[in-house]
């Protein structure tokens, strides 16, 4: 019987109680046990999102670690997990196709001057607003991987003229695309949307600060759900209020809950998001799970295990 412990920041008992349903669909004599709690000592793998890692360190029966999202970055910051641990991401086309859902949605608002018309209804105000021309315009997509690859698709199908960047070369039908660390610029410097989908990695902290939003064109969209240490924040607030940024729609921050002084909240053409672009959906990522641990269970490497060197 595998036993399993679990642990998910800010989460409910039933949300622990729905994973467990949902996984022994597939594993039907699994055990899901609170990761803080004795039974957890049995465990042979773990399912997380934002655990206290230390006591990952003291379950000796661990064999392997499940990531309840795409990012791995909770699991791996500090470097407290040994090495020889296997820790495995979630690749989920319901997670994909939730995040373009999102991304569309953020750019439309934008190109539509969605804001705009919902303050004008407020003031019971009936007149049209300028309409950005969305031939002219070309949206930048940093991470075309399993995630982003997705978005950059549906972006074009939509008919919008799309460029990607990734760290390895990806061939998407439609897409230009750039990779390489050399080429980042191209796309910095090409776009007038910017929407960052990437894994947060030693290379990818603070990739956006003063010097990134500078070479971008004066009046841009930002838009991030990748990680909140990707962006220098006070870099970002700086340039909204110049208006060299012309609207920034974020999903993710350093601080998360937003603490309600920040200065986001203040900035007008910041629109805030609570971290639900992609949410893991338990019904449909079920199966790949239970199937992560069962490979676990019986020391095979599972499907979309992380490789350590590039931090995902």
């Amino acid at each position: 019987m595998p036993i399993v412990g679990f642990y998910s920041k800010n989460s409910t008992v039933e949300l622990q109680i729905e994973w467990e349903k949902r996984l022994r669909v597939h594993l039907p004599s699994l055990k899901l046990v609170p990761l803080l709690s004795k039974d957890a000592e049995q465990a042979t793998s773990a399912l997380l999102w934002n655990s206290p890692l230390e006591i990952l360190n003291k379950l000796k029966n661990l064999k392997g670690l499940i990531s309840l999202g795409q990012g791995v970055d909770h699991i791996l910051k500090n470097n407290l997990i040994p090495k020889n641990l296997p820790i495995v991401r979630i690749v989920d086309p319901y997670m994909a196709k939730s995040m373009s859902h999102w991304v569309i949605l953020s750019i439309l608002n934008f190109v539509r001057d969605a804001y705009g018309y919902y303050e004008q209804e407020k003031n019971k105000q009936y007149k049209s607003r300028k309409e950005l021309n969305f031939l002219s315009l070309k949206i930048g997509i940093y991470g075309v991987g399993a995630i982003g690859s997705v978005v950059a698709k549906d972006l074009h199908n939509l008919g919008f003229a799309v460029e990607g960047w990734s760290r390895t070369k990806k061939e998407i039908e439609g897409v230009k695309s750039y990779y390489g660390e050399n080429s980042i610029e191209k796309l910095i410097k090409n776009c007038d949307i910017h929407v960052c989908l990437l894994p947060l990695t030693p290379l990818t902290t603070n990739i956006f600060n003063t010097s990134t939003f500078a070479k971008m064109k004066r009046g841009s969209c930002f838009i991030n759900a990748g990680r909140g240490d990707q962006v220098v924040e006070n870099d970002l607030i700086e340039k909204c209020k110049s208006g060299h940024i012309s609207s920034a729609i974020l999903d993710v921050y350093r601080d998360e809950p937003l603490p309600k002084n920040h200065k986001f909240w203040q900035q007008s053409n910041i629109r805030i998001w609570p971290h639900v672009a992609a949410e893991t959906n338990p019904e449909t990522a079920a199966k790949q799970i239970a199937n992560a641990i069962n490979c676990i269970e019986i020391g095979k490497l599972p499907p979309n295990t992380i490789d350590r060197n590039l931090g995902y």
